[in-house]
């Protein structure tokens, strides 16, 4: 043995006196990119020469920020092979267009693995104030703050305009700011439900920090997290999420008599209830009685739902269920009216043929936003008993069993420390799974582009079937969309908004082939609303157009001015004007990922993947252009299985007592398999309204022995 060691000792000081190099072990660094974390990996010989360097990018939006990864790391990255990790320059590494965040990410994280691996000084910041501009979540305004340093250190953050959602954003204000300060990293968390927002504050602070002469890599210190653990004990009713389903659940416990727990991952309480128009509400009393009498005949409505969610002869939906809901909406409009929500005076037709009036909108009471209706509301609630109680930023991460019952919630709040609620019942209300890559993939063709806070990422269900083996029921059912542009939104002045107006107009053309991820067309399942059928397509469409026709706008204009019913970037497009800027547009659109050009139509479909294009679209020769857009949806549908009480239902068909899923976390028990959402008008709003009132009171007489 003592051989083997001396001929080991003596190989390597061989290879040392050779100078040969021996390879260390690999350098990560993780930092904070425009969907997720980007982590970057270099490898590194003996004598401190790079390897090899990859970034992973997965977690970014595939054709903007991880196309970016990949092509850095099969571009620049590899040339830094043999490149010693001491003298890389990271900061001069050229970014990918379109890809800022992603590409800043990557080059940040080389930085934090240069000065770990060298022991560099951190790089002090100069005193004063600075302000950064940034894309945010707004397609109509960036984000504007300024941000102060002094004695080295961040001391304030101020907006000038926040880019972003007032309401949501205030979220930002009132817990990253001055986490932010507080920490003086900026591996402090994101807020949950402010994604975007949180990482466009976060993207400003490192080009402040930039200007005032510090290296970013300095301020990506680790943030401690709690280890604590609190239990709470002897709740009657705890619900998870409390968007609109979660509030009318929690208020409606509450009134019933209930003591009632709240947990919400938000940084504030309404989720996406907040930002949809108004529910279905049928034949609400008060309504009814001012219009004279009924005004939508219910059994109607269940005949005509009823051969809606007929499947080749077979009834996907529960009828029962919809048949309860349809009873019960009406009730909830007038209930929540006692508190403080306002509806509109009279109930309105959708786009539904029958013209039934089921729908309406609604706000605050006097003035007051929808938002502050939400808070009032639970204010109130947990006014009705001195032990009731909810908590922001607090995420469920599984159900609690004993002895075979569900007793209660595990979550973890944003510091980290643990709380476990017990109670005798639990609601769930976590908005479905339209934030969840997995189980989007799984069941409803990819991941959509979202006008929605993705924090829904089906927490509810997943922890309904780890816990007692709910049955999932129509999770492949059509996500909630209304919405299309353009795939990657230009969110920052390299286009005009007009410019962007043209863009936009090109994505949304019918009478062009419009084809989905196979290169199958979708024209004909377009109706008069383009972004309320292209879902058709899938989860991304492409409009094509030939050389030709792209030459004629450029000397005629635009054949028709397409514009979006939502998400207008507030210019104009005027059609047979000619757009003589056509080629800018087209030569930023394709940086973005929103513009392909190939010179054949075999090419471009070769090149998008497009294996049935050819035989879709006539070949008119020449070179080909593809637009790329998106259907921008809401929530998804399809959840867990309920029955008429909202208890959840097994595997085995049997009802899980104690346990009861409402909103979007049960909505596919009204619909059908691989269908859209029904057109009558605010049917997921309605359900998520009325199916947590009516859980509330029965979770209560549940856990009260009624």
């Amino acid at each position: 043995m003592k051989k083997w060691i001396a001929l080991l000792l003596s190989l390597v000081m061989i290879m040392s006196v050779m100078n040969i190099a021996v390879a260390q072990e690999p350098l990560t660094a993780t930092v904070a990119g425009f969907g997720g974390d980007v982590t970057v990996t270099v490898e590194v010989d003996g004598e401190g020469k790079i390897v090899s360097i990859a970034a992973d990018g997965s977690t970014q939006t595939p054709d903007v920020g991880g196309k970016a990864a990949n092509d850095l790391n099969e571009g620049v990255l590899a040339g830094l092979a043999g490149t010693e990790l001491a003298e890389l320059d990271a900061a001069g590494i050229e970014g990918i267009t379109g890809a800022t965040v992603t590409s800043e990410a990557i080059k940040t994280a080389l930085e934090m693995i240069k000065a770990e691996a060298t022991g560099a000084e951190a790089a002090p910041v100069q005193d004063g104030t600075y302000t950064v501009t940034v894309p945010a979540y707004s397609v109509t305004e960036q984000m504007t703050l300024n941000i102060t340093f002094e004695g080295g250190k961040l001391t304030k953050i101020e907006t000038v305009t926040a880019g972003n959602t007032p309401v949501i954003f205030a979220t930002v204000e009132e817990n990253l700011y001055p986490r932010l300060i507080e920490n003086q990293s900026l591996e402090t968390d994101v807020i949950t439900g402010a994604t975007v927002a949180s990482g466009a504050v976060k993207q400003a602070v490192e080009k402040a920090i930039e200007m005032a002469g510090g290296s970013v890599a300095d301020w990506h210190k680790p943030v401690a997290k709690s280890d604590a653990v609190v239990e709470l004990n002897d709740y009657d009713v705890i619900v998870v999420g409390l968007g609109g389903a979660g509030m009318t659940a929690y208020l409606s416990a509450a009134e019933s008599g209930a003591t009632v727990f709240g947990i919400e991952k938000a940084a504030k309480v309404g989720g996406n209830s907040t930002n949809t128009s108004g529910p279905m509400a049928i034949n609400p009393p008060s309504r009814v009685e001012a219009n004279g009498g009924q005004i939508v005949p219910p059994e109607e409505l269940l005949a005509d739902w009823a051969e809606y969610t007929t499947i080749d002869g077979q009834q996907d939906a529960k009828l029962d269920v919809v048949e309860m809901f349809i009873n019960n909406s009406g009730e909830t409009l007038d209930w929540m009216e006692k508190y403080s929500f306002q509806f509109g005076d009279e109930m309105k037709a959708f786009f539904h043929p029958a013209g039934w009036k089921v729908w309406t909108s609604y706000a605050g009471k006097d003035g007051k936003t929808k938002d502050e209706a939400y808070v009032e509301a639970m204010e109130a609630a947990k006014a009705m008993n001195e032990k009731n109680d909810y908590k922001l930023e607090l995420t469920a991460t599984e159900l609690l069993v004993e002895d075979g019952k569900v007793a209660g919630v595990k979550a973890v709040a944003a510091d980290g420390t643990t709380y476990l609620v017990h109670g005798k019942s639990v609601i769930l209300a976590t908005g479905g799974f339209i934030g969840d890559e997995e189980l989007s993939n799984e069941y409803i063709h990819g991941v959509w582009r979202t006008e929605a806070m993705t924090q829904c990422d089906g927490a509810g269900i997943k922890m309904a079937q780890n816990a007692v083996n709910a049955n999932l029921y129509n999770l492949d059912v059509v996500p909630v969309s209304h919405i299309a542009q353009v795939y990657n939104i230009v969110r920052n002045d390299d286009l005009t908004a007009d410019q962007k107006a043209i863009l936009t107009s090109l994505a949304l053309d019918k009478a062009y082939p419009v084809v989905g991820e196979d290169g199958v067309k979708v024209n004909d399942k377009i109706g008069m609303f383009f972004a309320f059928d292209v879902w058709a397509a899938g989860p991304t469409y492409y409009v094509i157009y030939s050389e030709n026709e792209m030459n004629g706008f450029k000397e005629n204009g635009l054949a028709a001015a397409n514009t979006p019913m939502f998400l207008a970037q507030g210019g104009t497009v005027e059609a047979g004007v000619p757009v003589a800027d056509l080629d800018q547009i087209l030569s930023v659109g394709e940086a973005y990922g929103d513009v392909f050009k190939a010179d054949s139509l075999a090419a471009l479909a070769d090149q998008l993947g497009l294996e049935k294009l050819t035989e879709n679209v006539e070949d008119q020769g020449g070179a080909y252009y593809a637009i790329k857009g998106a259907s921008y949806v809401y929530s998804t549908c399809g959840g867990v299985e309920v029955d008429t009480n909202l208890n959840v239902v097994d595997v085995d068909g049997n009802p899980v007592s104690g346990l009861y899923a409402v909103g979007n976390d049960s909505l596919g028990v009204l619909l059908a398999s691989e269908k859209a959402y029904v057109t009558y008008g605010g049917a997921a709003a309605g359900w998520a309204l009325t199916s947590g009132r009516l859980a509330g009171a029965y979770a209560t007489a549940y856990a009260k022995g009624e």
